[in-house]
């Protein structure tokens, strides 16, 4: 085995070290990449949800609304038999 002086054991961990932190740059650019596209999708998934929603509602509103006027005309009705 050969000695080395601290500056060469100096370079060497340097050395290492560097090229560990360009492996973590890279692996971090992968995620950036990676998480970027995950958000579009996933955006477009929350627009559909919501557009589903929407529409879920406003039948929900319509069966609802078309329920209380046939009870209202049916209540009059029998009123209005109830007098004749």
């Amino acid at each position: 085995m050969q000695a080395l002086s601290d500056g060469q054991h100096i370079a060497a961990v340097e050395a290492k070290v560097d090229r560990l932190e360009s492996k973590v740059d890279d692996g971090f650019a992968r995620l950036e990449t990676k998480l970027e596209g995950s958000t579009g999708a996933l955006r477009a998934e929350i627009l559909a949800a919501r557009s589903d929603a929407r529409s879920d509602f406003r039948t929900i509103i319509a069966v609802t609304f078309g329920m209380w006027v046939t009870t209202i005309l049916c209540v009059v009705g029998v009123l209005l038999q109830q007098h004749l």
